[in-house]
């Protein structure tokens, strides 16, 4: 089922193949991993994780088991309603089994994007955040000036930047310079779909360089930009932007 395909979304990205080029790391996004066929396995903090489904929060490190059955891979905003939703799921540690009812809602989908809207259906959404902290990340995504992006941000919303801070990480669960990083490799990894070289991703990302780049995205994706750019490009005849 789509097997090999990466497809970009609003505020969400997913894989659906295997899990052969990731080391352990992090990330800002609330992470669905699902099996295609048979269990996921995932190595957590202190223990291995063999499940159909599990979601995983913001800032747990993990990494997924090669294994020879493609897995799916949903990375979803924590600013998003849906994003919000997920977060609510989570245990104590960040980490929750998937339910049957997601687990059928992924089986019964034709696409990712059929998925992330059967599940938006499906789970019951939280209050949207803030609606000062949602235009302060509107700007900031489309801010491309360095820095000071969070000053010009919270002035433009009517909070200081300690604040804008403060109410970031209470409503989204992370931290807003993570946030802003998150964006940042968001936006070099579909540069590198299309086909720019690494320096040229990591200028439309925003990052000071290459190495930048490269630091950042194996602390929060686990590859290094040349290996997400193989496999980026490897499916990019299943390439979207939604």
């Amino acid at each position: 089922m789509w097997d090999g395909s990466v497809t970009f979304g609003d505020s969400w990205a997913g894989y659906i193949g295997r899990a052969d080029q990731n080391t352990a790391h992090s990330h800002v996004a609330i992470q669905l991993c699902i099996g295609v066929g048979q269990p996921a396995t995932l190595e957590l903090p202190g223990r291995v994780l063999r499940a159909a489904g599990v979601i995983i929060g913001p800032n747990v490190e993990h990494r997924a088991v090669a294994e020879s059955h493609p897995v799916a891979f949903l990375y979803v905003s924590p600013d998003t309603a849906l994003g919000r939703a997920l977060n609510a799921l989570l245990q104590d540690d960040g980490i929750a089994l998937a339910s049957d009812e997601l687990l059928a809602c992924f089986r019964r989908s034709t696409s990712l994007s059929h998925f992330v809207d059967a599940l938006s259906r499906l789970l019951a959404i939280t209050p949207p955040i803030d609606h000062r902290l949602h235009k302060a990340l509107n700007i900031l995504r489309l801010d491309r000036e360095g820095p000071g992006c969070v000053s010009r941000a919270a002035q433009a919303v009517g909070l200081s930047s300690p604040r804008l801070r403060c109410v970031a990480t209470h409503q989204m669960g992370v931290s807003l310079s993570q946030w802003i990083i998150w964006n940042k490799l968001e936006r070099a990894s579909k540069s590198l779909a299309g086909g720019s070289t690494l320096s040229d991703a990591a200028a439309d990302g925003g990052f000071s360089d290459q190495a930048h780049l490269a630091r950042m995205m194996r602390r929060m994706i686990g590859m290094t930009p040349r290996t997400a750019a193989e496999v980026l490009r490897k499916t990019s005849v299943s390439f979207k932007t939604h």
